[in-house]
């Protein structure tokens, strides 16, 4: 079974994270019935039902889901791209898929520094994540300064946050005796972008338009500065990684926020969901769409002893 795992400060939006890639689930899972199914376990179920009922009502998540102590897991099914393989006489397509179990779990940054040498004591589900070869480390774009030079207090706190927590996984995927296995795939998602301070963005070079419409090149181009000016500790513990002998993927960026509305945007503004029917979120949907099929890629890419 593959595993990926959220490592996001309390407050930077992980329960709107976790709401909105569900929401997108659902979607996918509706428009993209020949590509791409998904199955979610009774409790993770219950929980997440909870979460996107608010969003569709407008409403944000009233409190953080603790994903440390009840990781959420999805099951996943990909088809696989260019690897049409030949089916026996009267198979049906179906076969086409390869069952792909995702366990997606979630520990805030506080609490993952406190498990540094702690394997040995750990249930299996927590090592696992901590051993996860995916990592999503959420950033809060309301953080980042206006003024260059200046540093918000809480976006020091987050990177010094992040930075342990990477440490962290980096032991467990370190210890990996399949060298194939020593692989790690930083897939960034910056939150609440529509907060983002446009002399914030000018002072980071921001691409022109909304980020979904930046080429892979301006995408990478932004992170990279992101994380070289704004979140030094976190881009060291991703250097540190690779002298480990940790092959470290280039990190990819994920933007996401959600269009609000009312006193203060206190509200969720809605959207006609096409073709389908039906109200959902104003939200990035294809941001959300790329980091699915990315997990997906990525799971295929493992060693199938890794991944199985």
């Amino acid at each position: 079974m593959s595993s990926a795992l959220v490592v996001a400060g309390r407050g930077t939006g992980l329960s709107t994270f976790l709401g909105l890639l569900y929401t997108a689930e659902v979607r996918l899972g509706s428009e993209r019935a020949d590509e791409f199914r998904f199955h979610v376990d009774r409790e993770s179920i219950r929980r997440l039902e909870g979460i996107y009922g608010e969003l569709g009502d407008g409403r944000f998540p009233e409190s953080e889901v603790d994903w440390g102590r009840h990781p959420l897991t999805f099951l996943f099914g990909f088809k696989r791209h260019g690897l049409r393989r030949v089916l026996p006489r009267g198979a049906t397509p179906d076969l086409e898929f390869r069952p792909l179990r995702v366990e997606i779990g979630g520990l805030p940054t506080e609490e993952v520094a406190e498990l540094a040498g702690r394997d040995a004591v750990l249930d299996g589900a927590t090592r696992r994540l901590l051993a996860s070869h995916v990592v999503l480390p959420i950033v809060d774009a309301s953080t980042i300064p206006a003024r260059a030079g200046g540093r918000d207090h809480r976006l020091s706190l987050e990177d010094h946050a992040l930075a342990r927590s990477l440490s962290v996984v980096v032991d467990f995927v370190a210890a990996e005796r399949d060298r194939r296995a020593r692989r790690l795939y930083p897939l960034f998602v910056l939150t609440k972008c529509d907060r983002l301070d446009g002399a914030a963005a000018a002072r980071l070079d921001s691409p022109p338009g909304v980020p979904g419409s930046w080429t892979a090149e301006e995408r990478a181009a932004f992170g990279a500065r992101l994380l070289r000016e704004l979140l030094p500790e976190t881009d060291r513990a991703l250097g540190e990684a690779r002298l480990r002998r940790v092959e470290v993927a280039v990190p990819l960026w994920f933007f996401s926020e959600v269009g609000t509305e009312g006193p203060n945007g206190s509200r969720i503004r809605r959207r006609w969901k096409s073709p389908v029917g039906g109200w959902e979120p104003d939200y990035p949907f294809e941001e959300y769409r790329s980091l699915l099929d990315r997990i997906g890629d990525i799971a295929y890419r493992l060693p199938d002893e890794i991944a199985a």
